[in-house]
């Protein structure tokens, strides 16, 4: 029995109560086939390019221990799904250091925990000093992604 992570994105036009409706029929049936199972709200976010013309999402992930047999009957019965966007499997890849994990931490009382777990990481290159950048707003950034998407911005200029 192996250790698997399930990411699911559910369409950002399902209400909060919606999705977690939706991701709870989800992690019933991942439990009904396999061990241990516990899932995480990552929260709606944009999607990087629009899927069925839908530009945002819920994200849930769900780790779970799972036989492949088992495996293949979630995978399948996902598939059936009208609601989800995306659904990807992967081994859950316990070889993370806890700044990796931090870094797709998606709560900020996850990225505490594991702050307090983070050991050093030492480099052997030397780490470059960088400028502060231009705070930009989230509207301005979205807006911009709309018109390099609707093609009325040239690239380059």
């Amino acid at each position: 029995m192996k250790k698997y992570e399930l990411l699911l994105v559910l369409p950002g036009t399902l209400d909060e109560q919606e999705a977690q409706n939706r991701s709870n029929e989800i992690l019933s049936f991942v439990k009904e086939n396999s061990e241990q199972t516990e899932i995480s709200p990552m929260g709606k976010m944009r999607l990087a390019y629009p899927i069925k013309q839908i530009r945002y999402g819920y994200f849930y992930a769900i780790v779970f221990n799972a036989e492949v047999a088992n495996l293949k009957k979630i995978q399948e019965k996902l598939g059936l799904m009208r609601d989800l966007l995306r659904a990807m499997f992967t081994e859950f890849n316990v070889a993370y250091n806890p700044a990796q994990k931090v870094a797709y931490s998606a709560t900020p009382v996850d990225a505490a925990l594991m702050e307090e777990l983070k050991e050093p990481v030492i480099s052997a290159t030397p780490v470059k000093e960088e400028k502060p950048a231009e705070k930009v707003d989230m509207k301005t950034i979205d807006k911009k992604l709309d018109e390099i998407i609707s093609g009325n911005i040239i690239a380059g200029v």
